[in-house]
C-alpha cells in the first residue's frame, strides 16, 4: 500500500509528492519550485524570494468569508538529513522512500521529513481544496529552517499582510503551543599542527539515541563528542598518544548520536588502549543504564597512515570538550516541566588542521542567553580557541488571552471532547521570528503525533494525521475574524 492511499487522502498524495523530492537544508529550491509550480498550475498568486521562501494567496471561500481578515498558514520546506551509519542514503539526489508500520509512516534507515513536511502537505491540500470554507490565505512556505531560521529570518515583512498566524510545525496532536525559547550558535576554533601518523586505527563512539536538542535536551541523553572526549582523555592518560581527523555530530540542533577520530596506536601498546576503551563502554552503559542501552565505544579496524595531532594538542581538545557545558542549565520557575535555559555540544569537525566546535545555546532571555554565552567562550580562551557568536534568533512570548486560542480551543474540545494542553516549548519555532519582523501577530503552532525527529526512524501517527485534517479543517470554517483582538 502507498502512503498517498491513506486518508486523508489529499494530505497524504501530497506528502508523497514531497517525499520524491530532495529538500535538505540549504538545498530546497526543487521544493521552492514544486509548490510554485503548485500555485501557477492552480492560478493562484505567489512570491518567491532568493532564498527560496515563497508565499501563495489563496482568495476567500465559501459565504460570508470575503471580507474576513486574511489567515497566515506557515511550515518549512527543508528537512534534517539524518542516516543510519549503514545507510547509502544521498539526500541531494535519492528520494525518502517512506514505509507504512501499523499506525505509523517511517523511515527506518533515514530521517522522514514529517518535520515539516505534514505541514507543508496540509498547507498544499488546503490550497487545493475547492470544497473547504476558510478566510482569505497567506500560505508561507519557509526555508533553511533546520540549520538557523534563516529562510525566515530573511523573509520580506511587507509580504504579510494578516496579523493572525497558524504555525503547522508542532508534533503533538493535543498541544497547542504559544511560546518558545529564542537561541544562538557558537562556534570555536583553534588550528593544531598535525604530522604523519603511522598505523592509525579508528576510535567511534555510536548507537546513541541522539534526538532535537530543543525537545529531548531534559532527556538526559548521552552526548556522543563528550564521551569520545573522554575516550581520548582515557587513553591518552599516562602513555601519550597521537590521533587525528576528530568529527562529532552533525547538525546544530541535534544532540550527537556519534563521533570518532583516528588514534595511532604505539607498536609496543599490547592491547591497553583496546581494555581502556572497553572499559569505558561498560561504565557509560551503567552509568546510562535506560537511557543509552545501545551505546557502542570501539577502537580497531583497518590500520593506514593519518595526519595526527601531538599528545598536548590532544589534552588542550578534550580538556575544552570536557569542560564546555551541555545539557539543561535552568528549569522555569513559573512553567512546571519547562526548560528554560540550555545548551547543545553540537557539531566537532576538522578542515586539515583547522579544528571547530559549534554549541548552540536556548533561552527565551537574551540575558541567559549571554551569560551561558559568555561562560563559553572563557572555556575557549583558556584553551586557546577563538571564540564568535552568530545565527542568533528571537524567542516568542506567550499570549495566554488571545482570543484565536481561545476560538481552536473550543473548536478542538467540540471535536475531540477534551481540552487541548496549552505550553510554551524549549525548542525554537519560526513564530519568534515572524512575530519579531511583523508586528501586532496573534500566532499558535500546532501539528500532528511525529516522533524521533531529526533521526533516522522518524514517523508521524496516520490517525492522528486524520483528526489534525478535522481539526485544521473545522478552524478554518469556524474562524471569521471575529476573534481578532488588538491587544
Amino acid at each position: 500500500m502507498r502512503i498517498g492511499d491513506l486518508e486523508p487522502r489529499e494530505v497524504w498524495v501530497r506528502f508523497e509528492e514531497l517525499c520524491a523530492i530532495p529538500r535538505p537544508s540549504g538545498d530546497e529550491g526543487r521544493a521552492a519550485d514544486h509548490v510554485q509550480a503548485f500555485a501557477e498550475s492552480r492560478g493562484l498568486e505567489f512570491l518567491r524570494d532568493g532564498a527560496d521562501n515563497v508565499l501563495i494567496r489563496k482568495p476567500a471561500r465559501g459565504p460570508g468569508r470575503v471580507g474576513n481578515p486574511p489567515l497566515a498558514l506557515q511550515a518549512h520546506l527543508d528537512m534534517v538529513p539524518e542516516k543510519t551509519g549503514s545507510s547509502s542514503h544521498d539526500f541531494h539526489r535519492d528520494p525518502i522512500r517512506p514505509v507504512i508500520d501499523g499506525d505509523w509512516v517511517t523511515s527506518p534507515d533515514t530521517t522522514l521529513g514529517a518535520d515539516n513536511g505534514i505541514g507543508v502537505a496540509v498547507m498544499l491540500a488546503i490550497l487545493d481544496s475547492e470544497e473547504l470554507p476558510h478566510p482569505p490565505l497567506e500560505c508561507i512556505f519557509t526555508t533553511d529552517e533546520e540549520r538557523g531560521l534563516t529562510g525566515a529570518s530573511s523573509l520580506d515583512p511587507g509580504w504579510i499582510t494578516a496579523r493572525r498566524m497558524i504555525n503547522l510545525d508542532s508534533e503533538d496532536l493535543d498541544v497547542f503551543t504559544i511560546g518558545c525559547a529564542g537561541g544562538a550558535d557558537h562556534v570555536l576554533r583553534t588550528r593544531i599542527p598535525l604530522t604523519k601518523g603511522r598505523s592509525c586505527v579508528p576510535l567511534s563512539v555510536r548507537g546513541l539515541r541522539g534526538g532535537h536538542s530543543g525537545i529531548e535536551i531534559d532527556g538526559n541523553r548521552g552526548n556522543a563528542i563528550r564521551f569520545l572526549a573522554r575516550a581520548l582523555g582515557r587513553i591518552n592518560c599516562g602513555a601519550g598518544i597521537q590521533a587525528g581527523y576528530l568529527w562529532g555530530g552533525s547538525k546544530r540542533n541535534a544532540i550527537p548520536r556519534e563521533a570518532g577520530c583516528m588514534v595511532a596506536v604505539p607498536e609496543d601498546d599490547g592491547g591497553r588502549l583496546g581494555e581502556e576503551v572497553l572499559r569505558l563502554e561498560k561504565e557509560l552503559r551503567l552509568e546510562y543504564s535506560g537511557i543509552e542501552d545501545s551505546i557502542r565505544v570501539e577502537l580497531g579496524g583497518e590500520a593506514s597512515d593519518a595526519p595526527v595531532m601531538a599528545p598536548e594538542q590532544i589534552r588542550r581538545v578534550t580538556d575544552l570538550l570536557l569542560s564546555l557545558p551541555h545539557g539543561v542549565e535552568k528549569m522555569s520557575g513559573s512553567i512546571p516541566g519547562l526548560v528554560e535555559t540550555s545548551v547543545n555540544l553540537a557539531v566537532l569537525s576538522m578542515d586539515g588542521e583547522d579544528l571547530a566546535v559549534q554549541l548552540s545555546v536556548r533561552s527565551p532571555l537574551s540575558s541567559a542567553r549571554n551569560a551561558l554565552g559568555e561562560r563559553i567562550h572563557a572555556a575557549a580562551r583558556l584553551a586557546g580557541f577563538s571564540a564568535e557568536k552568530g545565527g542568533e534568533y528571537p524567542g516568542w512570548m506567550p499570549d495566554t488571552g488571545s482570543r484565536l486560542l481561545e476560538r481552536m480551543k473550543s473548536i478542538y474540545t467540540g471535536l475531540f471532547g477534551r481540552e487541548p494542553e496549552v505550553l510554551s516549548i524549549h525548542a525554537g519555532l519560526e513564530c519568534g521570528i515572524i512575530g519579531d519582523r511583523v508586528g501586532g501577530m496573534e500566532m499558535i503552532s500546532i501539528g500532528p503525533d511525529i516522533r524521533d525527529v531529526h533521526v533516522p526512524g522518524e514517523k508521524v501517527s496516520i490517525s492522528s494525521l486524520r483528526k489534525f485534517w478535522e481539526f485544521i479543517s473545522a478552524v478554518l470554517a469556524g474562524i471569521d475574524g471575529t476573534e481578532r483582538h488588538d491587544g
